[in-house]
């Protein structure tokens, strides 16, 4: 592993955080630590990018602000010198109602980000919504897949029931598309949760573009996080660290796996034993 990083990057649920949940004292005082040694700190999450994650810094007690953040999977980038949230390859309206229609006889709810958090859409409304307007104070609209349709948008994300999972993934693999791709974003016995984008769009190539942009080497970033998404930044930077709680294909595809889950404070304790030993 690189002993000179000059950027840190992680996923926010199941990596830096247990979902929902606040930063844990040994991986906020990383990050602190980090910052003060002049490495720049970014998060690299699948929501989309507005100040709700911006301020994750504030609301985790950290003593910074991101330099940078990735959101949408790769599909949304802001920086600290620019201050500017870019997006890259958004879904056409075409491609949604198509995702929508092979997708439609399953038990599922189908969400769409149209001004981040601030206007979503979603197939019907559930406590997955409720909890979502509760902590973000979303403006959400219910409507069918010509409602959902109706912009184009950076990703769709499909909550799916677990007894579907086999069923879904055919459904998936017959109407496969050059026009997009599919990846697993969550998964738990009783439900699970994919996400659809543009192919050309991915967690490695927003930090490729941030790397550019800021005149960092790839190999002198570490990424860590935990599920599917995150294997193309784990790949992309120069060491990549699966969390023990991730799924079994990002940890076959990191560099590295930490000893202990996101809620043993993983990264925080990962980083003393391997990067400052």
């Amino acid at each position: 592993m690189e002993k000179n990083i000059q950027a840190f990057v992680a996923d926010i649920d199941g990596t830096l955080v247990a979902k929902g949940e606040k930063l844990l004292d040994r991986t906020r005082n990383a990050l602190e630590r980090l910052h003060q040694e002049g490495v720049l700190v970014g998060i690299a999450t699948g929501r989309p990018l507005d100040q709700r994650i911006l301020d994750k810094a504030k609301e985790w007690n950290l003593s910074f602000e991101f330099d940078f953040a990735i959101g949408m999977n790769g599909g949304d980038l802001w920086d600290k010198e620019n201050r500017v949230i870019e997006h890259y390859y958004p879904l056409s309206s075409e491609n949604i109602c198509s995702i929508l229609s092979f997708l439609k006889d399953f038990d599922i709810n189908a969400i769409v980000y149209e001004k981040g958090y601030d206007q979503v859409a979603c197939l019907r409304m559930d406590d997955f919504m409720k909890d979502s307007i509760r902590r973000n104070h979303s403006h959400v609209e219910v409507g069918d897949i010509q409602r959902l349709s109706k912009q184009e948008t950076g990703k769709i994300e499909v909550h799916c029931k677990g007894d579907e999972l086999e069923a879904v993934y055919a459904a998936i693999e017959k109407n496969r598309s050059d026009a997009w791709i599919s990846v697993e974003t969550f998964r738990a016995p009783e439900h699970f949760t994919i996400e659809f984008q543009d192919p050309r769009v991915n967690k490695g190539m927003g930090l490729e573009r941030f790397a550019q942009q800021s005149n960092i080497p790839l190999e002198k970033i570490i990424a860590f996080g935990d599920m599917e998404n995150d294997i193309p930044l784990l790949e992309k930077a120069g060491w990549g660290v699966a969390m023990q709680n991730g799924s079994k294909e990002t940890k076959e595809r990191a560099d590295a796996i930490t000893e202990h889950s996101v809620e043993e404070d993983g990264i925080g304790r990962y980083l003393e034993a391997h990067y400052w030993m």
